[in-house]
């Protein structure tokens, strides 16, 4: 448990890094000015020495970042060296003098990032940049809002300079270690939750947009015969080869866009399930009222079919949300009727064809049609992190109509090996540097692989290198999760994490679920010689190294779960 402070009014909803930090990083973080309840402050705002000085009285140790007037995110942003890459800085970082204190954290450039000194006898770790505000303005899609749009009007994103890391989950992690670190060093125990189940060390979620269920149309017919004839006078006869050959496959019942069994026997074979984002079928949505809205050539029992099948091995049923559905909560809506009338089952994601999103409505539109995710913001021509997050995090503060919505952002989406405009290699380099910077975030990796792009003729390298990629998932323990199963964790962790009461070195959880393979760890100095009583909860315990691991069974939500360290 720690305590946060503010002694400058905010700027933005301060929720949005209170919130997305707490669940982040599993610490228990409350905003409290009533007086001290803990041994350790993060402070937010004045970092006087008078300022620390008056919190020094109440406080062991305090964490300290800066409020700072200039809010511009630099262009060339410093950088961070951690044990794997170097973490870029969102946020201008600034020169203090502060008499006693020494520098503890250097950007890479050489700067100080981190100083550590004391006041009084408190001992206080200082950032040199306001990583808040800038969590603040990268969250709430602020650099998006008011600028230009596309030709179809999506919002234009920051430039890669920003979105190329996750910057803000990144930064998130630094903040947690100064945390770690003063409680190492203080001696006291710290009580967390692991970020994923189980505590893995990193989740993946994989995700297929359905966009078409048939490639051999007649029109599409005539027209790859047309075009093959035309390269075969210029001697280039493999295209119409191609072309013969899977139109014969497909009168055979094998169409090159249905390759749901094959994408579902690649990733149950690997441990892993995947969510589907289908758009509304049949009747009146069989003809499109955009060029690009996607409408499926199939019968609807068949689609149906296929899509009970998904449900049968575990997968997650998620709607592609087309016509206008990303601005509208009507229209949203009754897409979403179509499957609970047709299917029985309620969708709770979304994500919109062609990642139509427009700020100020796309998530009002969810939440209001009751929805529990989107996982629109990503993009379509290259691997990266479009709110600098490597893992789920909540959009707006609690008052806002959409705050109970998690954005399950992309991260990976096949396209880009049509869109980057580099050569093969170049774009599989980019999606690796991708997700090694999500892997030492401790986050999630989001992968969309349409299923007609796994076509040879479409992507000719996709299925190789997809196949490369749930390789090195499994190799590297990731736990895959639907996006249903992202979200209700994303929100059973800050559930629990809100109900957690500290007093000294006792931790009661009580009044909430604890959900399956939820896990607790006490980590402190010398861990293996301290003595803890748990009472509630059955399971089991592992001391590894300066850690230890609570593996509660079910508990009872009214008598809660008590942990108290012996003395």
């Amino acid at each position: 448990m720690i305590d946060l402070i503010i002694t400058l009014p905010a700027e933005g909803p301060i929720s949005l890094f209170t919130r997305n930090f707490r669940v982040h990083a599993g610490i228990p973080l409350g905003l409290y000015d009533e007086g001290p309840r803990t041994p350790v402050a993060l402070l937010y705002g004045d970092v006087s020495e008078h300022m620390l000085r008056a919190m020094s009285e109440h406080y062991q140790a305090i964490i300290a970042i800066p409020y700072m007037d200039n809010d511009n995110i630099p262009e060339k942003p410093s950088s961070y060296t951690t044990q794997t890459l170097q973490a870029p800085i969102l946020a201008t970082v600034q020169h203090f003098d502060m008499p006693g204190f020494q520098s503890f954290v250097k950007t890479y450039q050489g700067s100080p990032l981190v100083m550590k000194g004391r006041v009084n006898n408190s001992l206080v770790l200082l950032f040199a940049a306001d990583l808040i505000k800038s969590t603040i303005r990268i969250l709430s899609g602020e650099l998006e809002k008011h600028g230009e749009t596309d030709d179809i009007g999506r919002p234009i994103p920051p430039p890669e300079t920003i979105t190329y890391a996750p910057a803000v989950s990144l930064q998130f992690n630094l903040i947690e270690n100064a945390i770690r670190y003063i409680f190492r060093r203080l001696g006291l125990p710290l009580l967390s939750i692991p970020r994923w189940p189980g505590s893995a060390p990193l989740a993946v979620f994989l995700s297929h947009d359905i966009d078409v269920v048939r490639k051999w149309t007649w029109k599409r017919s005539a027209y790859e015969l047309a075009m093959g004839l035309k390269d075969m006078l210029m001697l280039k006869p493999d295209h119409l080869k191609d072309s013969i050959s899977s139109i014969m496959n497909a009168m055979r019942g094998r169409d090159p866009y249905w390759l749901f069994d094959e994408l579902l026997f690649m990733e149950n074979g690997s441990g892993f399930k995947s969510t589907w984002f289908f758009a509304a079928y049949g009747d009146e949505f069989s003809e499109r009222e955009r060029d690009f809205d996607p409408v499926y050539r199939r019968k609807p029992a068949e689609i149906s079919a296929m899509i009970r099948r998904l449900i049968d091995n575990d997968c997650e049923i998620a709607l592609h949300g087309s016509r206008n559905a990303h601005v509208n909560a009507k229209v949203l809506r009754e897409q979403l009727d179509f499957f609970d009338n047709r299917l029985g089952d309620h969708l709770r994601g979304v994500r919109h064809h062609y990642l139509m999103f427009s700020h100020g409505r796309s998530f009002e539109a969810a939440s209001k049609a009751r929805l529990l995710y989107d996982s629109t913001l990503g993009f379509n021509d290259k691997a990266g992190f479009r709110n600098g997050m490597a893992s789920p995090f909540f959009p707006f503060s609690n008052k806002h109509d959409a705050g109970s919505l998690v954005e399950l952002p992309l991260v990976f989406m096949d396209t880009c090996f049509l869109h980057r405009n580099e050569d093969p290699e170049a774009v599989k380099k980019h999606v690796t540097e991708a997700y090694l910077y999500a892997k030492a975030a401790g986050g999630m990796f989001s992968v969309l692989i349409h299923p007609g792009n796994m076509d040879h003729m479409e992507i000719p390298e996709l299925n190789h290198f997809y196949h490369s990629l749930l390789a090195r998932f499994r190799m590297d323990h990731a736990i895959s999760m639907t996006g249903r199963e992202l979200a209700r964790w994303w929100m059973q962790r800050e559930v629990v994490l809100k109900n957690l009461e500290f007093a000294e070195t006792a931790w009661r959880i009580k009044g909430v679920e604890l959900p399956e393979n939820m896990e607790l760890q006490i980590s402190a100095k010398n861990i293996s010689s301290m003595r803890f009583l748990i009472e509630g909860a059955t399971g089991a315990t592992k001391v590894d190294e300066d850690s230890l691991t609570i593996r509660p069974e079910k508990v009872d939500p009214g008598k809660g779960l008590l942990i108290r360290q012996k003395k």
